[in-house]
């Protein structure tokens, strides 16, 4: 009995050592400054973020779905219907022993094939048309795929207009240096920025789960990777108060996301001209924000002008790289994007869906190549995968 309280004791201590450890404040923060200098003081009129307003995302992820859910049912649902677009699908024949090779191997190599010959009453060419058609039996529908879209072109939009006004009257909008200044760490987070970040917040954590259930695409794990150091970025800029620097950030990713959704979504329903529009919007735009500003004005300001004012900070580096980790991803996807760009202009051949140009388009042979083309259209870089 003696040994519970002293177990107790000790568990306690060893929590304190890594809480400790863990807010170091050597690591966290910069010099002269503590972590006593992120209380809320009452009557002082400012708010400076807690840890635990992070909960907020919780329940705010969860409206996001559901928000999600009843656009896509009821309102983009019956859009897609009264524009026509395609809710077919594909079947394909029972076949148990097949089946159970294409669980495991979808798409067979040649060799394969006249393995599985052997071994049923098949020839190589009706096992190949069974796995064609068994993988298309697996693709989402384009009305799947339009009532998607849909949605990110309607959060994409809405959450832009919201960040603009939220930050317009704000002096560091226009001059990132700010975001260091005004007595840092202890500047004013107002109702409205909360709300912007906790609105992100919880749409990427709802982006985290639902990836596995949208529509898959070749580059999954870079949007996975992307995921992943945003939701880090936003968590430690609110803990650490950077929350000017995380704003500006999320606004500026916002600027173009519409345009592509938009693009994909006059795709769908063949509206080629204003899908050439949208798309030429998106590339000049993604340039312009993520391979000039992004780079030039905001990591020059986290990198250089945090130093200057504020002196060196481990935790800063550690942002820094995962600011880097997010260019990298821009330079990846823009070459995507560019050779996109140069087949529909000056070679004339149609890409697949940029930045993810992976959904899969197996359509049959048999199916007919032209019937789907034709419905909904191919004319520039974007193709409805």
């Amino acid at each position: 009995m003696d040994m519970l309280p002293t177990s107790f004791q000790f568990l306690s201590g060893l929590g304190d050592a890594l809480e400790e450890k863990f807010f170091s404040e050597w690591f966290w923060l910069p010099e002269n400054i503590t972590w006593k200098d992120f209380e809320n003081i009452p009557g002082e009129g400012i708010y400076i973020p807690q840890p635990k307003d992070i909960l907020y995302c919780i329940p705010v992820a969860v409206v996001i779905f559901c928000a999600r859910i009843f656009f896509e049912r009821f309102i983009a649902y019956p859009f897609g219907v009264y524009m026509n677009i395609s809710t077919k699908t594909y079947s394909c024949p029972d076949n148990s022993q097949l089946e159970q090779i294409y669980l495991k191997t979808p798409r067979p190599a040649s060799a394969q094939v006249q393995n599985i010959a052997k071994q049923t009453d098949l020839s190589t060419r009706q096992i190949e048309r069974w796995f064609r058609k068994r993988r298309n039996k697996d693709r989402p529908t384009v009305m799947s795929k339009f009532t998607e879209t849909a949605w990110r072109l309607f959060y994409y939009f809405s959450i832009l207009i919201y960040g603009i006004v939220v930050l317009w009257d704000k002096p560091w909008f226009t001059n990132p240096r700010r975001c260091w200044m005004d007595n840092f760490p202890r500047q004013h987070v107002t109702g409205g920025i909360f709300w912007y970040y906790m609105i992100e917040l919880g749409f990427y954590l709802c982006l985290i789960f639902s990836q596995f259930r949208d529509v898959k695409r070749k580059d999954f794990w870079e949007h996975f990777t992307h995921h992943l150091a945003t939701i880090f970025l936003m968590l430690f800029s609110w803990f650490c108060n950077v929350v000017r620097v995380g704003s500006l950030i999320l606004c500026l990713h916002d600027v173009v996301d519409w345009t592509l959704e938009g693009a994909k979504l006059n795709r769908y329903m063949n509206k080629t001209f204003l899908c050439d529009i949208l798309f030429a919007m998106f590339t000049v735009g993604w340039f312009i924000t993520r391979l000039i500003i992004y780079p030039y004005y905001i990591i020059y300001s986290t990198s250089i002008e945090s130093a200057e004012i504020l002196g060196y900070a481990h935790s800063i580096a550690l942002f820094n790289a995962l600011l880097c980790t997010l260019q990298v991803l821009h330079v990846i996807w823009f070459g995507i994007i560019a050779k996109a760009a140069y087949k529909a202009v000056v070679v004339g051949e149609v890409e697949r869906d940029i930045r993810s140009c992976s959904e899969e388009s197996d359509v049959s042979v048999d199916e007919g190549k032209g019937s789907h083309q034709h419905k909904n259209g191919n004319s520039n870089g974007i193709q409805h995968n």
